[in-house]
């Protein structure tokens, strides 16, 4: 298991930082991150997340993006804008996903986190045990709620498909070492979601993924 862990952190890190560097210079150096969607296809299912996906398929050999399967769609309430909290958001800062004129940005861990300190070394553990999603105003420094889940939840990362709609990573956890993949795809302004799941489980430990990400942000999980 250790191997494994080893291997995709290794993975992960090396193909971001390749991504990192073909992204185009009117991106937020935060980490805008914008997907190439070709209208009336799913090709958006496999330009995002490539780096999870590998890491999926170290566990399930079967697993491809058309795999997540549309089964919801919905309309979600317009929620109050609520003014950011700054220094809660702070140790979040890199992680957070903005569209390519960073004008908005998505933070998935200010909420569900809490940060600590040993030494110089910023690591977070858990807090609320329920899971949100928030989309940043950036000019007007408020933030509105886009997703509201339950414990049994984790939240990964966010990516833009434009300037508008949003792609979610998460996952259900079902055991201690079992979660199931799924997308949420957003658009804030119409107030509309779509959620697509994998019908068959991962043998994999929602932590060792998170902890991946965090890294991302100079964080580690404790």
């Amino acid at each position: 298991m250790k191997r494994w862990i080893f291997v995709f952190i290794a993975v992960f890190l090396i193909s971001s930082t390749e991504n990192e560097a073909t992204q185009s210079t009117s991106e937020n150096e935060a980490g805008s991150s914008l997907i190439t969607e070709e209208t009336g296809t799913d090709n958006w299912k496999h330009n995002s997340f490539k780096e999870l996906y590998d890491f999926y398929r170290i566990y399930d050999s079967s697993f491809t993006p058309d795999s997540l399967v549309l089964v919801q769609q919905s309309t979600f309430e317009d929620y109050q804008a609520e003014a950011i909290d700054v220094n809660k958001l702070q140790p979040f800062r890199k992680l957070i996903s903005y569209n390519t004129d960073s004008t908005f940005g998505v933070d998935l861990f200010s909420y569900n986190y809490l940060p600590g300190k040993i030494g110089e070394r910023i690591y977070v553990e858990a807090g609320e045990p329920d899971m949100e999603a928030s989309l940043i105003d950036v000019k007007k420094k408020q933030k509105k709620r886009l997703l509201f889940l339950g414990p049994s939840y984790i939240l990964f990362e966010a990516q833009w498909l434009n300037r508008n709609e949003i792609v979610i990573a998460g996952a259900e956890i079902i055991s201690e070492n079992k979660i199931k993949p799924l997308l949420w795809k957003i658009n804030p302004e119409e107030r509309m979601a779509e959620m697509y799941n994998y019908s068959g489980a991962i043998e994999s430990n929602a932590s060792t993924i998170l902890g991946a990400r965090l890294a991302h942000g100079d964080l580690f999980f404790k």
